[in-house]
């Protein structure tokens, strides 16, 4: 269909459409690049093998193969979860704090990585609004498609206006050094790591099944969650971090997670589960992949079909069952902020 060939080019020409995000962009910011939103030397190049990764794809290209069902894609190194963000000077000066030395974690580094996340997160929502405000009035679009677009548009604007909110805070405090803000729960793991993934969330359930906000009310700033993995000077961590200006449902996300783990869940499966409900932007090592049992291959695909799909906002309990006994971690210990 015409109007489905068009909506994929859009797509496309979007995505490759490259800007500086820095809070100090400007004439400057000549040479964009395709910056890593996981970062490349320490955790691509640890998981990858043979120079390559799996990514759990659900295009729409994909679904329409497979008959509506994500799948594992094999890609390189250097191709995964870039994103044309930055230009080159920005993106060495500004990571140069987490792209070259391993999570302590300090501030500044917890700063970086949730602004990172941010970003591409920014630009991934910019991208669809602009995608779909080119596609209004197309000639193809009947009635009824043309009100699923307008709803869709409606949605991912809603969502993008709280990501040009959330920017202003996060490049106030980084471009002012005032890195405290950021508050953060990391987890130090020291088995091998199998999967890297960035992301953001604003939390709509918690790890018990209660809501924490109401994301269908307009005009009122949602709290925003960022999380990220990263190589540590130990093993490898898992960072769940947020801006002091969405203190309030981010902290009381935290404390569900740590109430579900003393109530007697298992912060691995909680974890795996959180990345696959909640993150489209992840890496997996192949081997790890290849080497689970085919009915748990299939619960995190069905896992990644539930995320894409309209029932994921509107089930309490998505965070708090499925994908049990699958990631086997060892976690040392946890760091906080607090």
């Amino acid at each position: 269909m015409k109007i489905i060939s068009d909506f994929l080019g859009e797509m496309k020409r979007q995505s490759e459409r490259s800007r500086c995000l820095h809070f100090e962009h400007g004439s400057r910011c000549t040479e964009h690049i395709s910056a890593h939103s996981i970062q490349n030397s320490g955790q691509l190049t640890e998981i990858s093998e043979n120079g390559h990764v799996y990514k759990i794809n659900g295009h729409f290209s994909t679904l329409k193969k497979t008959g509506g069902k994500p799948a594992p894609k094999k890609i390189g190194r250097n191709d995964a979860s870039t994103f044309l963000g930055f230009c080159g000077t920005h993106d060495t000066q500004l990571f140069r704090p987490i792209d070259t030395i391993p999570l302590k974690p300090t501030y500044e580094q917890v700063a970086l990585y949730a602004y990172r996340s941010l970003c591409r997160e920014y630009f991934v929502k910019e991208n669809a609004v602009r995608t779909l405000e080119n596609l209004k009035g197309h000639e193809a679009l009947t009635k009824e498609k043309s009100e699923f677009l307008e709803a869709a548009l409606k949605g991912f604007g809603i969502g993008f206006e709280g990501l040009i909110h959330h920017k202003r805070h996060y490049d106030n405090a980084i471009s002012n050094g005032k890195f405290h803000e950021f508050k953060y729960t990391v987890f130090i793991a020291h088995s091998r790591q199998d999967l890297a993934f960035s992301g953001v969330l604003y939390p709509h359930f918690d790890f018990l099944g209660r809501q924490l906000q109401d994301l269908g009310v307009e005009g009122v700033p949602l709290d925003l969650i960022t999380f990220f993995s990263a190589p540590a000077e130990e093993g490898w961590a898992i960072g769940i971090a947020w801006h002091e200006s969405s203190d309030r449902y981010c902290r009381e996300f935290l404390r569900s997670l740590a109430t579900h783990v003393y109530e007697g869940a298992s912060l691995d499966d909680a974890i795996l589960r959180f990345v696959f409900s909640c993150c489209e932007n992840h890496a997996i090592r192949m081997s790890w992949w290849d080497g689970l049992k085919e009915k748990s291959q299939s619960s995190i695909l069905e896992r990644v079909r539930f995320m894409t799909s309209l029932e994921c906002g509107y089930d309490p309990r998505h965070l708090c069952v499925v994908l049990e006994g699958i990631a086997k971690w060892e976690f040392g210990h946890v760091l906080s902020s607090d």
